[in-house]
């Protein structure tokens, strides 16, 4: 069986050319990931150009997903890196001079007080505020580290106010909209407010992209709900969400963020760190592989990797260890969820995924018009794969984020459900093969599934005699 859940792969120096993406792809990629916090348009162009030229090479399904930068807070003015020790002074002020730093949103100095703690680079140093004036925080050092330009900053404590999309998202997403992106992933979100406003700029500017809302801030966590009400998939992105909730909590926080997710039939990626070690070695840690196997088993449609392809020194390795331990914790994965309640759409999904475990088929192919009933169908996940049927070009490369998606196929709209079927079947090879059908009665309109249809031999004889004729 082809392999269920999905490999992230983000594009930077170390990969960014044809030769290494049609390498990532054959060792496994399914999504490449253009990281917007650095880079040009035109730069950004070109690496969408080279993804979409070699997946048409290959013939492979592949989604790109632009990741916007939000406010991430950065450190702007360093020159070269600086080593802290514990107990040093640090001077962050609103334009740097002298032994002084600032950062990238000067306007958060207003809202620091005296006691609060600021972690700098994904946490590893931290400092509190002993004391301030207008323009500038006197910092102690808590931690030893290393601190340089462009490095994060983090702000545990609660109230903090900053829009999740900054002027330049904006540009981004317009931009995004115009070349094609397939997915895109937005940073800091706290509410549904903000899956909103992105899916609004990205609609007016007619584009269908999804958004991926990354779970990274504590108002997100209180705001689950609304959120996933709003978005069409979550990244659980641990490295912010781990400084910002406390590092200690991420595991239970996976784990309910994802099982959320999964009742929402909303795919949801897994990323931050999961194989950090391959960024200098050619081999994994038994604690990276068990954390990719859990991320597995809590029921991620997708795992992501950020420096491992974007700047490792091990890329394609980095993919193909991601896909061989995935490959083999599937084998013993409980396939087949069941929930408590579903919505009555999902009816007709849960049907087929139960039927596949019974009755011999080949996989469950659903024709569909929004990929709404695949989403739906591997919510359950089933064991057998599942082939997405559209006559929508702009839902060919979304699909390969989904979990258990194999392929798609391509058809033409047609008012006759047999004809679309008939369509399907004469891109199978196989006159042996079964398959479990899932399609609406009025095609072509979306949420209207209402059929699941076995197709045999036979049926598939006898459809082929009706249709034949008439070319």
């Amino acid at each position: 069986m082809a392999r269920k859940v999905k490999i992230v792969a983000t594009l930077g120096p170390a990969t960014d050319n044809p030769a290494s993406i049609k390498k990532l792809i054959k060792a496994g990629a399914n999504v490449f990931r253009l990281n917007f916090s650095y880079g040009t348009h035109e730069s950004h162009q070109a690496s969408y150009n080279r993804i979409r030229e070699a997946a048409k090479k290959l013939g492979k399904d592949v989604a790109i997903m632009q990741d916007i930068c939000g406010p991430k807070i950065r450190i702007k003015g360093m020159k070269g890196s600086r080593e802290v020790r514990k107990g040093d002074t640090l001077y962050l002020s609103k334009k740097e001079h002298g032994d002084a730093f600032s950062i990238t949103y000067p306007q958060l100095i207003d809202q620091l007080n005296v006691g609060d703690e600021i972690y700098f680079a994904d946490g590893s140093v931290k400092a509190r505020v002993e004391s301030k004036d207008e323009v500038t925080l006197v910092l102690k050092s808590l931690t030893r580290g290393t601190l340089r330009e462009g490095k994060g900053v983090n702000i545990p404590r609660s109230g903090i106010v900053m829009s999740a999309l900054t002027e330049k998202d904006k540009s981004d997403l317009q931009f995004a909209a115009k070349i094609g992106i397939d997915l895109v992933a937005v940073s800091f979100v706290e509410s549904k407010e903000d899956v909103l406003e992105a899916k609004n700029i990205l609609r007016e500017h007619n584009s269908d992209a999804w958004i991926i809302a990354k779970i990274e801030r504590k108002a997100a966590l209180k705001n689950m709900d609304e959120i996933l009400s709003e978005a069409d998939g979550i990244m659980v992105a641990r490295g912010d969400l781990g400084v910002e909730s406390g590092l200690y909590t991420l595991p239970a926080l996976q784990k309910e963020i994802i099982r959320k997710a999964n009742a929402k039939a909303l795919p949801v990626i897994t990323a931050t760190q999961m194989l950090t070690s391959m960024l200098h070695s050619p081999y994994p840690t038994r604690a990276e592989i068990s954390d990719i196997a859990n991320a597995v088993f809590d029921g991620s449609d997708a795992v992501m990797l950020s420096d491992e392809t974007a700047v490792g020194e091990f890329p394609i390795e980095a993919v193909k260890v991601m896909a061989h331990t995935l490959q083999t914790t599937e084998k013993e994965y409980p396939f087949l969820k069941h929930f408590e309640s579903c919505k009555k759409g999902e009816a007709f999904a849960h049907a087929a995924a139960d039927i596949s475990s019974t009755i011999k088929s080949k996989a469950i192919a659903s024709i569909t018009t929004s990929g709404a009933t695949v989403r739906q169908i591997a919510k359950f996940r089933p064991h057998k794969n599942i082939y997405a049927v559209t006559f929508n070009e702009r839902l060919k490369s979304k699909m390969a984020l989904v979990w258990g998606v194999e392929k798609t196929y391509m058809i033409d709209r047609d008012v006759s459900e047999t004809k679309l079927i008939y369509q399907f079947l004469k891109q199978i090879d196989n006159p042996s093969d079964r398959f479990i059908i899932t399609m609406g009665t009025k095609t072509g309109i979306k949420g209207h599934t209402s059929m699941v249809r076995l197709i045999d031999q036979i049926e598939r004889e006898n459809i082929f005699q009706r249709f034949d004729k008439e070319e």
